[in-house]
């Protein structure tokens, strides 16, 4: 057995969170819970656990990164490993961790996205590499979300292969999905407004184009067939919905005149069909190319 603490944030009553525990129980030392708000179901299942330890947290947490650091501190064990209830551990990622352990401060590991059913493999969603694995006193977590932390001392890339990754069932159906952006949305939002951080319409704009693009075209999210037209225009709304929250905050009071926000509407509208038509007709181009080169091996 590793020197090893496995640390995971539950709330209510993940579907997976069970799966997750056994995928690790052999694997590390010690198990802490950390319970935002578990029902009572889950925390019967959790006690029958023996190398498991249950933290309460009290303070509001509307996504992990906020307490993560803070989380170091009750591990026991040289080496944390941060899990999320959705994710499990394959026999191969453990196999390789336990073999290079001692010799690394910390591993970026692969995930694989299951969502809506299906793993993602384009769009940014592969390989996703995640620092999981590492040394109490080399990883230091900030406390905006979905930053990854910094880091010191020797890492290792653990290869992008479906075997060596986490398997992470990210969102299971469309409410969870929106459900969780909205509560991350309204986290940035209030980030921003409480550090008195100015947002605007037409920068929040590009990043929406800037996310569908990427993610549709640039990184073939259209591969991954209507997930990954759903995804990426998930992602383009986004920005939208941090914005829109931040409005909320500053009671509508929204600066631009009509003249303006008309012109900035159709400079989006443009833009976003612009270059939707630039990387069709590029990807287009690599298509047949590709198809000539068949041809000619054939």
């Amino acid at each position: 057995m590793n020197q090893i603490s496995a640390i995971l944030v539950i709330k209510g009553n993940p579907p997976h969170a069970i799966e997750a525990i056994d995928s690790v129980k052999a694997f590390v030392k010690e198990i802490i819970v950390a319970d935002i708000g578990i029902d009572q179901d889950l925390k019967k299942k959790l006690a029958s656990y023996k190398t498991i330890r249950i933290v309460q947290i009290d303070e509001k947490v509307p996504y992990v990164e906020v307490i993560r650091e803070k989380l170091k501190m009750y591990a026991k064990e040289e080496y944390i490993l941060f899990l999320d209830p959705d994710e499990i551990l394959t026999t191969d990622l453990k196999n390789e961790l336990q073999s290079k352990l001692t010799q690394y401060d910390y591993f970026s590991i692969p995930r694989k996205n299951i969502i809506f059913g299906k793993w993602i493999r384009h769009s940014r969603w592969w390989p996703d590499e995640q620092i999981r694995l590492f040394k109490k006193d080399s990883v230091v977590w900030p406390h905006e979300i979905h930053k990854q932390p910094r880091v010191s001392g020797k890492g290792f890339q653990i290869k992008a292969e479906e075997s060596y990754a986490i398997c992470h069932f990210n969102y299971e159906s469309i409410d969870e999905y929106l459900t969780k952006a909205m509560r991350y949305a309204k986290s940035e939002a209030t980030l921003f407004h409480e550090r008195k951080q100015l947002l605007h319409l037409p920068d929040t704009m590009k990043k929406g184009i800037s996310e569908f693009i990427s993610r549709f075209f640039a990184n073939d999210g259209y591969k991954d067939g209507i997930h990954g037209f759903i995804l990426a225009l998930f992602q383009l709304f986004y920005p939208f919905l941090v914005y829109f929250y931040y409005l909320e905050l500053l009671k509508f009071n929204f600066k631009s005149s009509e003249k303006t926000l008309l012109q900035e509407t159709s400079n989006f509208l443009g833009k976003l069909y612009k270059e939707s038509l630039f990387w069709k007709a590029k990807k287009d181009s690599v298509t047949l190319k590709e198809k000539m080169v068949e041809k000619i091996i054939d």
